[in-house]
């Protein structure tokens, strides 16, 4: 449990982990630095527990170096990351372990989430998606993948293929983790149950890093078209990617972007399990909102030279979009 200035709701997230069904447990809290109260608090939820460990930094180092030191003190079969202002439910541990326990070849696990907080309804859920193969290719688009409050790793894995936090990375390093695994060859899954409530407030700890999360998601879709298409030219990994970055653009633009898109639909991919259908359909939807937001700039004939250049899958989501040269 990594925790910086987490004085308010750090109890609340270490009595959740001690009224676990599954009692074999040992729980490593990491303050990172803290200026608050948060060493003061956790130990008082702690209390004379002896499968709590506290570990205290002399300095802010982030939260993958403070991931990583936890990771490193663990001595379980098991390593699972929980953020300190989520709280996770009675079974979640239980409920990640059977999963282990069921698939030798699971690396990685997690599962859905209940939200609430600051400004979340009532009864709102994170579901994410279940396989191998869609989560390894979800990772590309960042979301309904495996969040680092859920994680769940095989220790012997990543200490085997020596994965670890990037603290250079100030966001996204829990999906660049999933990717190292992925590239190391593991499979990824979620368990089919709620397992955390993750908590939306003014200071937690997403809200505070989001202007970084765009640059970091920027470079990690780039890594990851990379690896699975290496034959595919730079510039073609700059365009797609661009698409998610406030692209600017004009009809030469846009039928680059096209043509990149089409020459990634038909590249061999590098296969890390990953399920190149559920790739080209998020990279497809994404050109399709592209081309929905410009559609006023382009004419008839824009749209008709999209058909004689994309691949046939495009011209499947411009229609069912009702983005065809006919309705403009």
């Amino acid at each position: 449990m990594p925790a910086f200035n987490a004085q308010a709701f750090i109890g609340e997230a270490i009595a959740s982990i001690r009224a676990q069904t599954l009692e074999d447990w040992e729980l490593i809290v990491v303050d990172d630095g803290s200026i608050d109260q948060t060493f003061a608090v956790a130990q008082q939820a702690a209390g004379d527990d002896s499968r709590v460990r506290l570990i205290r930094f002399g300095r802010n180092e982030g939260i993958s170096a403070a991931s990583n030191a936890g990771f490193d003190a663990a001595r379980g079969e098991f390593i699972a990351r929980i953020d300190s202002d989520d709280r996770a439910l009675p079974t979640r541990l239980a409920a990640q372990v059977a999963a282990f326990r069921e698939c030798a070849r699971l690396a990685a696990c997690g599962g859905h989430a209940r939200l609430f907080g600051d400004g979340i309804a009532n009864d709102t859920y994170g579901l994410c998606t279940l396989g191998d193969g869609a989560l390894k290719a979800r990772l590309f688009e960042g979301f309904n993948t495996i969040g680092g409050a859920m994680l769940m790793v095989r220790r012997s894995f990543v200490r085997e293929h020596r994965i670890r936090f990037d603290v250079q990375m100030a966001s996204a390093e829990d999906l660049n983790y999933l990717v190292a695994i992925m590239v190391a060859g593991g499979e990824i899954g979620n368990v089919d149950e709620v397992l955390v409530e993750v908590r939306s407030h003014r200071t937690s700890f997403t809200r505070s890093r989001e202007d970084l999360a765009g640059p970091a998601m920027k470079g990690l879709r780039k890594r990851l078209l990379a690896l699975w298409y290496p034959s595919l030219d730079p510039r073609d990994i700059d365009l797609i990617v661009g698409m998610w970055f406030g692209l600017e653009v004009g009809t030469d633009e846009l039928l680059a972007v096209v043509r990149a898109v089409d020459r990634l639909i038909a590249a061999d991919a590098k296969d890390f399990g990953q399920d190149v259908s559920v790739l080209h359909d998020l990279i497809v939807r994404r050109l399709v909102a592209v081309v929905d937001f410009f559609r006023g700039a382009f004419d008839a004939s824009h749209f008709q030279a999209i058909r004689v250049l994309a691949a046939p899958a495009i011209g499947v989501a411009l229609d069912a979009a009702r983005l065809s040269h006919e309705a403009v």
